[in-house]
Formats: C-alpha cells, sequence, structure tokens
C-alpha cells in the first residue's frame, strides 16, 4: 500500500518500453552484425553482463565517444574489461 501520489503503472511501462526501444535502436546503429549475434547468445548464459554491456554501449553512444560501429574484435575486449570487474567473491563456511 502506497501513501501520497497515485501511481500510475500503465504510463511507467509504456516509459520503460519506450526507453528499451531507444537503447535496441542504439544497440542495432553501433555494433557490426557478429557483434550483435556474439551478445545475443551471451545474452542466454549471463544476462547480467549483457545488460551492463548495452548500458555502457548506449552511454557512450550518447555521450559522442563512438562514432563508428563496434566490431566483435572490439566487443569481446570490451566484453574481458567488464567481466574482469565484476568478479565475484564466494566465500565458503564450514558447518563444523
Amino acid at each position: 500500500m502506497s501513501i501520497g501520489i497515485p501511481y500510475d503503472n500503465k504510463k511507467d511501462e509504456e516509459a520503460r518500453k519506450e526507453e528499451e526501444l531507444r537503447k535496441e535502436y542504439i544497440i542495432r546503429q553501433y555494433l557490426t552484425r557478429k557483434a550483435r549475434e556474439r551478445l545475443a547468445n551471451l545474452s542466454l548464459v549471463n544476462p547480467e553482463l549483457v545488460k551492463k554491456v548495452k548500458d555502457l554501449i548506449v552511454s557512450l553512444v550518447l555521450s559522442n565517444r563512438i562514432s563508428e560501429p563496434i566490431t566483435d574484435d572490439e566487443l569481446k575486449e570490451l566484453l574481458y574489461k567488464i567481466q574482469k570487474n565484476m568478479k565475484r567473491e564466494y566465500r565458503f563456511r564450514g558447518l563444523w
């Protein structure tokens, strides 16, 4: 139960869908066919990484830091750098 201003879920959902369409349009324009295929395959295994890469590409495009499509090799390098920063830490505790 929320208190205050009524929350319009339908408008928020439409805005979110519109934003996703804009992101996908940018991704299609600024990735080569092979790079898009790589991201599509990777999204089945690691959707969190793909989301971070897509968000990064969109922000680079919007800040005019990318002017040409990203090749598959450039995408591999970008994926490696992002994945390196996402390393998970695992801790095991004994039950004894």
